[in-house]
């Protein structure tokens, strides 16, 4: 097992919260709070890729930095990548937006 380095634990974290931050920074001009954000479907979701993202950087055995940051952005990519493809979902890049809220846990994945 890999040495346990809370930093770059820490750092995976804040990599696989990446592409949220992203996509909130694109709608800052939009003035309704998105929809999606009311949903405790994407709030689960969200915590979970975030303790994917610290998990990844952990047992990759992540050294510096920027290595954590790329390991937590990429595991949840891969796995939304993954669910997507096991749901019958179209792959539509980094989006995590989740519609109405009436997707299940695994179709919400790969939307």
């Amino acid at each position: 097992m890999p040495e346990l380095n809370w930093n770059m634990i820490f750092l995976g974290c804040i990599g696989g919260l990446f592409p949220d931050i992203l996509r909130l920074i694109q709608n800052r001009y939009d003035l309704s709070l998105p929809e999606y954000l009311k949903s405790p479907m994407f709030w689960i979701s969200l915590v979970l890729l975030i303790l994917l993202g610290g998990f990844s950087a952990w047992f990759l055995g992540a050294n510096e930095a920027k290595e954590a940051l790329a390991y937590g952005f990429g595991a949840p990519e891969i796995v939304s990548k993954a669910f997507g493809r096991i749901a019958g979902g179209v792959d539509r890049g980094v989006d995590r937006g989740i519609g109405d809220g009436r997707l299940k846990l695994i179709k919400w994945w790969g939307a």
